[in-house]
């Protein structure tokens, strides 16, 4: 059977692409860390928290909090996209999370309100 193999092949060429917090860590790639968290729509880590995972993982690399909120803030600008914010209007939801930082930004606040008036023009559903 053909399909198999592909599937196998697929599998790990998709493993080998991702990176784990563990191997950043390691690395002393506390950027790319801050990153990832921020574009996955975590909350930033506190200097303790990125202290006991950095502990966690290799407790020979001192860990960079400076570096890691440059990079999570480049990661929350990406996850806080316009798309995302209009979504969340859409949704009728007034919680904007780790995009707090956006809501008084004239083009996000436009974007939010033009999905939640979309929301709110949809039929109840019985």
């Amino acid at each position: 059977m053909k399909v198999l193999p592909l599937l196998t092949l697929s599998s790990v060429v998709l493993l080998s692409g991702c990176v784990t917090q563990s191997a950043l860590i390691s690395k002393g790639n506390f950027e790319q860390l801050g990153f990832y968290d921020g574009a996955g729509g975590r909350v930033a880590l506190t200097t303790t928290q990125l202290d006991k995972i950095s502990d966690k993982y290799d407790a020979t690399e001192t860990p960079n909090h400076q570096e890691y909120l440059q990079g999570y803030n480049k990661g929350r600008d990406n996850y806080c996209s316009i798309e995302y914010v209009l979504q969340l209007g859409e949704q009728g939801n007034s919680n904007w999370g780790v995009c707090e930082y956006r809501r008084e930004v004239p083009l996000f606040k436009a974007k939010w309100q033009q999905g939640f008036e979309r929301y709110m023009s949809q039929e109840p559903r019985l």
